[in-house]
């Protein structure tokens, strides 16, 4: 016997067809490897780390005595703040100082046995001052210390790290020696293209690489 259908049974059997804009699309690396790129699930973009061999060190790929001069600069600068009852100044150098870890610079074992033994500050005082901020990675630590310290040498300041962007600003009869001295410092980063994005496949151990040939037609 035949029953008539009812609406709720015309709702359930109805097709709905997205527009191909509104489907949910697959994330790229699925797409890939469907498409027969057989490492798409396992590459990743990192970027080039880097190369200093040796076994002696301050800082990652700093001269030793680079990094002792941008310690013992900061120092000076934070004093000359605390001197001068500048706050802003304060914060914005220990702020920095924790970014690039300075310390090092300097054989110090960590933050608050150098704000304490070493500039005097109470650490309380130093943290609120400071703030949030964490140390950044020893690619951005290593171009940032060796321009400084190209400053240093000129006597031209400080290097400023401002919305991720290296900062400084020069006086006009100092700047061919500053930027001569960044340069000379800076440039065997670029050498080793130090940095510089690349394609790192990470397959895990034991898992077959899956060859994908186009057939050919006789």
């Amino acid at each position: 016997m035949d029953y008539p259908r009812t609406m709720a049974d015309s709702k359930k059997s109805k097709v709905v067809r997205r527009r191909p804009a509104d489907r949910k699309r697959m994330p790229k690396d699925l797409e890939a490897f469907a498409s027969g790129d057989d490492d798409a699930l396992w590459r990743r973009t990192s970027r080039k780390r880097l190369n200093d061999p040796r076994a002696v060190m301050l800082v990652p790929g700093v001269a030793n005595r680079d990094a002792r001069a941008v310690c013992e600069g900061r120092q000076a600068r934070i004093r000359a703040a605390m001197r001068d009852g500048d706050r802003d100044t304060l914060a914005v150098e220990l702020a920095e100082s924790a970014q690039m870890q300075v310390w090092r610079g300097r054989s110090v074992v960590g933050w608050d046995v150098w704000v304490e033994a070493v500039l005097g500050l109470d650490p309380k005082e130093a943290n609120a001052l400071r703030g949030t901020v964490e140390p950044v990675d020893d690619e951005l630590v290593a171009l940032w210390m060796r321009a400084e310290a190209g400053l240093v040498e000129a006597g031209a300041g400080a290097v400023r790290l401002r919305g991720g962007k290296l900062c400084f600003e020069l006086d006009p009869a100092i700047a061919p020696a500053a930027l001569a001295n960044v340069g000379r410092r800076a440039a065997p980063l670029a050498k080793d293209e130090t940095g510089r994005a690349e394609t790192v496949i990470d397959r895990p151990r034991g898992v077959p690489r899956r060859i994908v040939e186009n057939e050919r037609e006789d």
